[in-house]
């Protein structure tokens, strides 16, 4: 069985909701830990956002349209049940994984762009059709694909996405072969931040790995 992740950003956006928290710098869209389409095409979704608390609820209560919804606040982020009607945009891809056999692996993460970063699981030809489906107003790219191992991925889900860019970096340029081929200051210019940074995000990743693959 195969994945592909990728990362998926509409030209009109997600939904007014969206629009509202993507340009409002003190929330941030964490991920959609479940996403549930339903019979009558409506949509049950578990929203995870981050940042002001006050600005959430008050950005909620004015752009977010749903036919009923609850809020909870978890290791200090908040978490949303919601029951909606989903854009076109959304609906349309929805649409995409229950016609041609796929499976969206969650959680869905949004990007720093606003974009969300998924992972289609399923035979080789199915997810090709799956992508090729995807529709023109809709950007999108391809960021890796490979066998399928569900506790490799969930696994990989649990980092920030400035730990899995910082990690995905370290690997690609060398800096865990031995001997190592590059140190954190080269990490740190091609990424374009601090060697701090890059040495903060990755011992936090690779504390995150460890743990993960460590007997109880």
């Amino acid at each position: 069985m195969r994945f592909v992740e990728l990362v998926v950003n509409p030209d009109e956006g997600w939904s007014r909701f969206g629009r509202a928290a993507a340009a409002d710098q003190r929330v941030t869209r964490e991920a959609i830990h479940q996403l549930e389409p339903m019979d009558d095409g409506s949509v049950v979704m578990l929203y995870e956002l981050s940042g002001d608390h006050d600005t959430i609820h008050d950005l909620l209560a004015e752009h977010f349209d749903a036919k009923g919804s609850e809020l909870s606040e978890v290791a200090g982020n908040v978490l949303v049940y919601a029951h909606h009607d989903p854009s076109p945009t959304v609906d349309g891809l929805l649409r995409i994984p229950r016609e041609l056999g796929v499976v969206v692996d969650t959680p869905l993460e949004f990007t720093r762009d606003g974009g969300i970063r998924l992972t289609l699981v399923g035979d080789e030809a199915d997810i090709r059709q799956a992508i090729a489906a995807i529709p023109e107003s809709v950007q999108h790219t391809v960021e890796r694909t490979g066998e399928y191992r569900p506790e490799q991925q969930r696994l990989f889900a649990e980092l920030t996405d400035r730990q899995q860019e910082i990690l995905l970096t370290a690997l690609e340029m060398g800096y865990y072969e031995q001997p190592r081929r590059a140190t954190y200051e080269d990490l740190a210019g091609e990424l374009g931040c601090t060697k701090t940074t890059v040495g903060e995000h990755l011992r936090k990743a690779e504390e995150k790995v460890l743990t993960g693959i460590a007997p109880d």
